[in-house]
């Protein structure tokens, strides 16, 4: 499972990113910061089945407090777009291409309208239209891969046309969703008026790449407006406000001993300078108490409204629900909807797919086949022949 940060220069992304990941994206007030793509592991929170199976978790990443599981996803922060990026500009399809293996996209944008189109300095600035350029990018980018595979797949069956798109993660069962949809046939022959073709690009991008919206900059004034043009510009969008600069800042507030920061509530520690202190507590007071940072909300969001994943966790032994070191639920795993235990087998690693006899249920002790449904918080033994 792979997010991507995507937005216009200069809204945020990359802070964002380090924020979610602990990374160390470079960071600075001039466009396209981001050159090459920022790769990271981030941490979603789920309720951890421990407490109810009376055991205490050991996770080989991440932690488990209070019940509340980390559970990793990757992530990846691509260079900021301009408008007509599908075009050759900025970074052009360079910065598409990064974004291709992506099965959700959260796009940053400046809430507080300071930022133009460009990453310049601006003042009320509609950030609505940053995510307006964002998806016509986009769609034009898909369009450009529809058209030329197209042509690639003439006199080729529809499946063949849909192999073609696998590289942008559009199976063949979307296409035909997406195309019966739209009223377009199986005929090939028959696709060419370019409006059907934009169509089509732009429904294989939503099924695809769905996008939420990260309302940021929320610590600044007339950010509250800008957040309120998203929410009726995007009515059926997720549109999250974040404050990605403060939630980057209580992080290293926290590394360094000056504060205790859970992701929701913050207490700075006796002892630390005086303007310092006060700063960290106008966070809690202006971000914090009022609605949050944003950050592990947004990555929930997307990765149990948007993609509707699961979590499953696989043991060695299901009597004591541990690896073989005797780590008690020791990995969280991430699963796309519909999962079997082979995908989860192949998930852990792929010679446990190949080598794959049956699976069990460490809940309930029943055997299960490899084309079991998982269902979220699934305590899962593979047994392999191997």
């Amino acid at each position: 499972m792979l997010i991507g940060i995507v937005g216009l220069p200069n809204k945020g992304k990359s802070t964002l990113f380090n924020a979610l990941t602990h990374g160390h994206a470079a960071v600075a007030n001039y466009p396209f910061t981001t050159i090459d793509p920022n790769k990271g592991v981030a941490f979603l929170r789920v309720k951890c089945p421990c407490a109810a199976l009376g055991k205490t978790c050991s996770p080989r990443t991440g932690a488990c407090n209070g019940g509340e599981r980390d559970v990793p996803v990757n992530v990846v922060d691509v260079a900021g777009l301009v408008e007509g990026a599908h075009a050759g500009h900025g970074r052009g399809n360079q910065f598409l291409a990064d974004l291709s293996q992506a099965d959700a996209l959260i796009c940053v944008a400046d809430a507080s309208g300071g930022t133009d189109g460009g990453g310049n300095p601006a003042k009320g600035h509609d950030p609505a239209e940053d995510v307006r350029v964002l998806e016509s990018e986009i769609d034009y980018w898909f369009l450009d891969i529809v058209r030329r595979n197209l042509l690639k797949a003439k006199g080729k069956k529809f499946a063949d046309f849909a192999s073609y798109l696998s590289g942008i993660r559009v199976s063949e069962e979307a296409l035909k969703r997406v195309s019966a949809r739209l009223g377009m046939t199986e005929e090939l022959a028959t696709w060419k008026d370019e409006k059907q073709l934009l169509a089509l690009a732009t429904a294989l991008r939503k099924e695809t790449k769905p996008i939420a919206i990260a309302a940021n900059k929320m610590d600044l004034p007339d950010a509250q407006g800008g957040l309120a043009r998203l929410r009726e510009a995007f009515p059926d969008y997720v549109v999250i406000p974040t404050a990605a600069d403060a939630e980057l800042a209580l992080q290293k507030a926290k590394e360094l001993g000056m504060v205790d920061y859970d992701g929701r509530e913050m207490r700075v520690h006796d002892g630390i300078p005086p303007k310092l202190a006060d700063a960290l507590r106008s966070i809690d007071e202006h971000v914090l108490k009022k609605s949050g940072t944003g950050a592990r909300e947004i990555l929930n969001r997307v990765a149990f409204e948007l993609l509707h994943c699961v979590v499953a966790y696989p043991v060695e032994d299901e009597k004591h629900l541990s690896d073989h070191f005797g780590r008690v639920l020791p990995d969280a795993i991430l699963l796309p909807p519909n999962s079997t235990a082979h995908a989860l087998a192949a998930a852990i690693h792929t010679d446990l797919a190949t080598h794959f006899l049956y699976a069990l249920n460490a809940r309930t002790g029943m055997r299960i086949g490899k084309d079991h449904v998982i269902a979220d918080g699934d305590v899962i033994k593979i047994v392999s022949t191997k």
